[in-house]
């Protein structure tokens, strides 16, 4: 039973770093798009409080 556990060690280790790569990615992409929506919403803002001082 031992020699079977030490032979899928290195798949499993494998596996679970892979699965946590992607994990990464999907969280640092989805936090990459939260900011670029609220640089979105700023840039819209200060272009709307342009148009009121230019009033």
């Amino acid at each position: 039973m031992t020699e079977n556990v030490t032979q899928f060690l290195p798949i499993l280790f494998m596996l679970v770093l892979v699965a946590f790569v992607i994990f990464i990615v999907f969280v640092l992409s989805g936090h990459f798009n939260r900011t670029k929506r609220i640089e979105e919403k700023l840039d819209k803002a200060l272009k709307e409080i342009a148009e009121k001082k230019e009033k």
